[in-house]
C-alpha cells in the first residue's frame, strides 16, 4: 500500500508541475489546439502522453487490485469495514 501511496503522490506532483506550464508557458501554444489536427506532432504528443497517463492509471489500479484480495490476514493499516 505504500508502494501505491508513494506513485500516487509521485503522480500528483508531476500532474501540478504540468498544470502550472500549462497555465503559464504553454497555455498561448494550445490557444491554436494543433492538437486537434490529426496529422501534426501536436497530435501525436498529446496521444503519448494521454497513453502515459493512462499506463500510469492502470498500474495504480493494478497494484490497489492486488491489495484487495488479502481479507483473511489482519493488516492494522487497513480501514475497518
Amino acid at each position: 500500500m505504500d508502494d501505491v501511496s508513494a506513485d500516487l503522490k509521485m503522480l500528483q506532483l508531476r500532474m501540478a508541475g504540468m498544470g502550472a506550464q500549462l497555465d503559464g508557458n504553454w497555455s498561448k501554444v494550445l490557444e491554436a489546439q494543433r492538437h486537434l489536427d490529426r496529422d501534426t506532432d501536436e497530435c501525436a504528443y498529446w496521444h503519448a502522453g494521454y497513453h502515459q497517463a493512462l499506463a500510469d492509471v492502470i498500474s495504480l489500479l493494478s497494484a490497489s487490485q492486488a491489495n484487495d484480495d488479502i481479507s483473511d490476514t489482519s493488516n492494522l493499516f487497513r480501514a475497518v469495514g
